[in-house]
């Protein structure tokens, strides 16, 4: 009878005159038992590059298994873990078939020890020494392409949307010279209806999962828009996305609840909305709106979780030099610029009333007060202002629509 260690050297010996085959073999078994492999004869070809690379190192291991504290991923298996992370075929996937491969590895091998010795104690210890020899290399080889296909997926994902970021604005630019190819790589038809939209987290976000919640939150509300296409979203940095919304027929959207689904997803999430606009001119006009609500975020510090263009739009030119804008607002509106309890309770009004066509009872229905209420409060702001709430209406209202926007931006300290 053989010993154990004569055994070991001649399993080695006889595995590699096979190797040829096993791999042949073990890259079949993973082709037919991986879902998402079959059928793809690219993927099976890097199978095959990646489990004669393995087993070349087992093999190795067999005959010198005080090897296994220097083994590392063979080049082979890390250019396929490379490949199928371009791929974006998930990670248990490729765990799973490793765990595949080590089984029938270990059959593999204890069938072959069979055949060189029927000694129960050699069979029994070979068996225990094999089964663990291979698990520890999965082990060791599978923390370690964890970290290989990480970082590979991280870094094609920043080249993709690199490439994506490129395009869009290519377009916004109106340099894209193929529409139908910016199409395709986008995933997102050009010739519809479409609303820009950006959001953006508020301050320092801890998450390190903020940039998903984000697009999540963009596919919220394109659901609630009841959007029958998938949204185009891009990245532009960690806490900010650009998205287009494939608005169906004439549809609106409520910015009420589109402020429950976003303030939902983070509380600190921020959207700026452009206005709905067909085909590739309107892709632009509807993003570039976007844009500019999108400062009125920034300088407000108000921390309005949704910004529409239609509302803000006559700010835009006040936030390209806001301390101008700050002293005309202090000039429209006197004392009730100040920064108080009291005359943001008059600027309130004093908003209502313009909006409901300078009524004191559809005011009052607004507010849900009592006429003399109102009546008392235009009052109030007459004096602090200097001047009727009806005369030079189109300074007021723009510069208290300048107070709620934009805020402690535009308003004054008490003396």
């Amino acid at each position: 009878m053989t010993t154990t260690r004569p055994a070991r050297s001649v399993l080695a010996r006889l595995l590699t005159t096979r190797s040829a085959e096993i791999v042949d073999e073990v890259t079949d078994l993973l082709a037919e038992q991986i879902d998402s492999l079959k059928g793809d004869q690219g993927y099976r070809d890097w199978l095959h590059i990646s489990t004669q690379a393995n087993i070349e190192v087992m093999l190795h291991l067999i005959a010198h298994p005080d090897d296994l504290a220097l083994a590392e991923p063979p080049i082979g298996a890390v250019s396929t873990v490379h490949r199928l992370a371009h791929q974006g075929l998930p990670f248990y996937e490729i765990v799973r078939a490793y765990n595949l491969a080590e089984s029938r590895w270990v059959q593999i091998c204890l069938q072959q020890l069979a055949t060189l010795t029927d000694d129960p104690a050699v069979l029994v210890s070979e068996t225990i020494a094999l089964s663990t020899l291979a698990h520890a290399y999965l082990d060791r080889v599978c923390q370690r392409i964890a970290v290989e296909y990480e970082t590979e997926r991280e870094r094609w994902r920043r080249q993709e949307e690199s490439f994506r970021v490129d395009r869009v604005l290519a377009l916004l630019e109106g340099t894209a010279d193929d529409l139908p190819a910016a199409e395709a790589a986008l995933g997102y038809r050009l010739r519809q209806r479409h609303l820009a939209v950006i959001l953006w987290i508020d301050g320092e976000e801890d998450s390190g999962d903020a940039l998903i919640r984000t697009q999540r939150a963009v596919t919220a509300v394109a659901e609630l828009a009841e959007c029958r296409t998938r949204p185009l979203i891009v990245a532009r940095d960690r806490t900010t996305v650009w998205a287009w919304l494939p608005l169906p027929g004439n549809r609106e959207i409520d910015t009420t609840r589109v402020q429950e689904v976003v303030s939902a997803e983070l509380p600190r999430l921020r959207i700026a909305l452009g206005r709905p606009a067909p085909g590739l001119d309107g892709f632009a006009a509807s993003h570039r709106q976007a844009a500019a609500a999108h400062e009125i975020g920034l300088a407000s510090g108000q921390g309005a979780t949704v910004i529409p263009y239609r509302e803000v739009a006559s700010l835009v030119f006040l936030c390209t030099d806001l301390p101008r804008a700050r002293r005309w607002v202090a000039e429209t509106l006197g004392l009730l610029a100040v920064d108080g309890h009291r005359e943001q309770e008059l600027r309130r009004t004093l908003g209502a009333y313009s909006a409901s066509n300078r009524s004191a009872i559809a005011t009052a229905r607004t507010l849900n007060c009592h006429k003399n209420t109102v009546l008392y409060r235009l009052r109030a702001s007459e004096r602090l202002l200097g001047y009727p709430v009806s005369g030079n209406c189109l300074d007021l209202d723009l510069a208290l629509l300048a107070c709620r926007w934009l805020g402690t931006q535009m308003l004054t300290t008490p003396e």
